[in-house]
Formats: C-alpha cells, sequence, structure tokens
C-alpha cells in the first residue's frame, strides 16, 4: 500500500466485470481527514487515488 496507509478492499461486479474498489482515510497536515478511493481490474489500476468516500454506497463503514 503506498504511503503505508490502511486501505479496505471492496469488491464489486459491474456489467459482469469483477473489479476491487479500495478506500482509504489520509489524514491531512492539519489534523483533518481525507477519504479517497482507487479503482482495480485484474490487480492493476484503472482509476487512481480519487478524493472521496464510497464505502457508504456499499454497506462499509
Amino acid at each position: 500500500m503506498p504511503n503505508r496507509h490502511h486501505c479496505v478492499e471492496l469488491p464489486t461486479v459491474i456489467n459482469n466485470i469483477e473489479y476491487t474498489v479500495q478506500s482509504r482515510t489520509i489524514k491531512m497536515n492539519d489534523g483533518s481527514q481525507q477519504q479517497e478511493y482507487r479503482v482495480l481490474r485484474d490487480g492493476l489500476e484503472i482509476k487512481s487515488w480519487t478524493q472521496g468516500d464510497l464505502r457508504p454506497y456499499f454497506g462499509a463503514s
């Protein structure tokens, strides 16, 4: 995991294609936190880390 941040992996299938969505929380220099996610397919990154929290869409906390 880049930058040694813990992430949660959420497998999903869209149009019969399996993806893995990784979600992580980054602690900012000012003490605030930022949610980020990225998308993998067959272990390859197809969407790089992007600000946002997708966990609620998967029923995850």
